[in-house]
């Protein structure tokens, strides 16, 4: 245990303990947890049982049972090859256009993100089909994974977000209302990214191919409008109150069941046995940090940190602020997962955001989409890191053209921040007793 009299130095050494342990490479949940036991142990105020106690907390929420769910749909969806049919879809759709596989990535990771809810498996399950074809087709390697990992990242703001469900739970913030308004920005940054193609596939030499017939898009369409029909489901049963963000999840699970055996008969019990395996252990890292995130929060409040930053800071406009905090949160999610990223400054800003008059909604969808892209930022980039290990290049070659894709992610957050009707408008329609 310290002495009393250097009690004064744990709120340092909270900070500077875990920077050690990231720089030199420990994993993100194991150093959040390592971090605090170490500051419990010091703090003689503090026992061992808070460290147990902050750990269960952490994971007592109704609300995170979603999280396991859509990333069960999800891949689930990708065993029974919807995923396929969804890319068939959008290239009767668009494949008549220069660089139509550019353009169904991003379409298809706007459709897959309304049914995982997750970037990384939206990059893993849309870049193993794409990255390969683009490939064949004539597009560089790093493009080819510089439009997947870009585009994935839609699928933390199109609903059903997992980011946004766990936000909605840390700040008590209405998920419906996070859901609605991610709506229109996830839309805005994918006909921003379709732009940006246009502009791109000029110089390569792809083929064309030739418009789909009615009959085509007919048969296509219903295959495709089926898978597409979930992110329906789930908006609308939410949004009336019918489910709720967990009980929709599961409604996800069995949707993505029945299409799988009932309706295109692709699932096996084999398939389902693999998913379920393939969710624990994508969905254990995630919680497992979600936990150590969680202990930490606790010690950040007990050495009352968030007062002591605000006691320098007077910021009242609300337009600062959150260009402030879209500043730090794109620095954090450079080198941290969004999950425990969120769960430590959400409790930092929320005050600060609380008394600049900025709409809890507005907060919650630029604070997701600001740490989201530092999934597509190295040195963490995991969906970045994902791509380029499909397409067999290393990460520093795609970083290029992965960062123009970025710009214009940022874009659409500061035209957000200006503007914050853009997010507000659906949610204050559909649901003004939630906003």
């Amino acid at each position: 245990m310290m002495p009393t009299d250097w009690i004064f130095l744990l709120p340092w050494l909270l900070f500077g303990l875990l920077s050690v342990l990231i720089v030199v490479g420990v994993p993100i949940a194991m150093a959040l947890i390592l971090t605090s036991f170490s500051l419990i142990f010091l703090d003689p105020r503090l026992t061992t049982w808070v460290l147990f106690q902050r750990m269960y907390s952490g994971m007592d929420s109704f609300v995170l049972l979603a999280v396991p769910l859509f990333l069960l749909a999800g891949n689930l969806m990708n065993a029974a090859r919807i995923t396929d049919r969804l890319i068939t879809l959008c290239m009767l759709l668009v494949g008549h256009f220069k660089g139509a596989l550019a353009h169904v990535n991003v379409m298809v990771s706007m459709l897959f993100a309304g049914v995982s809810g997750s970037s990384t498996a939206d990059s893993a399950g849309i870049g193993t089909v794409l990255i390969p074809a683009m490939k064949r087709e004539g597009y560089p390697t790093h493009f080819a994974v510089a439009v997947t990992a870009a585009s994935s990242v839609m699928g933390i703001i199109i609903p059903p977000s997992i980011n946004m469900i766990v936000w909605g739970a840390l700040t008590n913030t209405s998920i419906a209302g996070l859901f609605l308004g991610g709506i229109l920005p996830g839309i805005m940054i994918g006909v921003a990214q379709l732009l940006l193609n246009l502009g791109y596939v000029r110089r390569y030499n792809v083929p064309i191919r030739p418009r789909a017939t009615f009959r085509q898009l007919l048969h296509s369409g219903k295959d495709g409008l089926m898978a597409a029909g979930i992110p329906v489901v789930i908006i609308g049963g939410i949004t009336l109150g019918i489910v709720t963000p967990t009980e929709a999840a599961m409604i996800a699970v069995l949707y993505a069941l029945a299409l799988g055996f009932l309706v295109y008969r692709e699932l096996t019990f084999s398939d389902v046995l693999d998913s379920s395996t393939a969710t624990v252990r994508l969905c254990s890292l995630s919680l497992f940090s979600l936990v150590g995130a969680a202990i930490f929060g606790y010690l950040i409040s007990f050495y009352q940190i968030p007062p002591k930053l605000m006691a320098g800071v007077n910021i009242s406009d609300p337009i600062i602020l959150l260009l402030v905090m879209t500043a730090v949160m794109l620095l954090i999610g450079t080198f941290m997962d969004s999950l425990p990223a969120m769960a430590i400054m959400a409790p930092i800003f929320q005050p600060l955001a609380m008394q600049a008059g900025i709409h809890p909604v507005q907060f919650g969808v630029i604070g997701v989409m600001a740490l989201g892209l530092g999934l597509i930022t190295p040195p963490y980039g995991l969906c970045l890191m994902i791509s380029a290990k499909i397409g067999g290049i290393p990460l520093l070659k795609a970083l290029g053209t992965t960062l123009i894709y970025l710009a214009v992610m940022l874009a659409v957050i500061l035209l957000l921040i200006f503007y914050p009707q853009l997010i507000l408008a659906i949610p204050r329609a559909l649901v003004p007793d939630f906003v």
